[in-house]
């Protein structure tokens, strides 16, 4: 939702972006449980949190 800022509207880059985002977190998590360490997960979703608090402060009028 934060490409909206660079595109005007969701497009198909965002739209990839959002598609993407699911197997990549997947295969993210999976990496951390065969190597048995979780802080690049907790800094994903962290990254993720602070995305999520971005679109939601009215830095993108329509989605507020």
């Amino acid at each position: 939702m934060l490409l909206t800022r660079l595109e005007g509207e969701i497009g198909p880059l965002a739209m990839a972006a959002g598609l993407l985002q699911f197997p990549l977190y997947g295969a993210l998590v999976g990496r951390a449980v065969a190597v048995k360490t979780d802080r690049v997960v907790f800094f994903a979703a962290a990254m993720h949190l602070v995305a999520v608090l971005a679109c939601f402060s009215g830095l993108l009028p329509d989605l507020s």
